[in-house]
């Protein structure tokens, strides 16, 4: 039954960690995250630091709760998380429990996808891992 509840969690987080990343590429799309600093030239690298600081900050919420409510299995949680974010930003278009999402998000972003797209792609992956990291950091001094 413990496996159920943290399979539960972790997929109920993975479900906000998907809406919290799918606002943010949209308000880094929209240009509205550093609204007050627009340059003109390295508009590539302003949009990825926007999507940076927007999905860092998405991912700092699940990286939290699962960090706070399931301490013992901590990265078994955020597995399930990140695993079932990439499942449902991978079946946007589908049904949302397919598992050819998971292929579909690593073809889309890294075999088809531009450098943007890769960038996004690990960030998703890499940022609630980074934030972990963080926590344990500071809890253990």
């Amino acid at each position: 039954m413990n496996h159920v509840k943290l399979f539960l969690f972790s997929l109920c987080i993975a479900a906000s960690y998907y809406a919290l990343t799918i606002s943010a590429i949209g308000i880094a799309a929209a240009g509205k995250i550093f609204w007050w600093f627009y340059p003109s030239e390295n508009f590539h690298l302003y949009h990825i630091s926007q999507n940076f600081v927007g999905i860092g900050i998405a991912a700092l919420i699940p990286a939290y709760v699962v960090f706070c409510y399931e301490p013992r299995r901590l990265w078994t949680s955020v597995t399930i998380v990140i695993l079932s974010s990439i499942l449902f930003q991978g079946n946007i278009n589908y049904m949302p429990f397919d598992p050819m999402g998971l292929v579909r998000f690593f073809t889309t972003t890294f075999i088809y996808g531009d450098i943007g797209s890769v960038g996004v792609a690990l960030e998703i992956v890499l940022m609630p891992i980074l934030w972990l990291l963080i926590f344990k950091r500071i809890t253990s001094q």
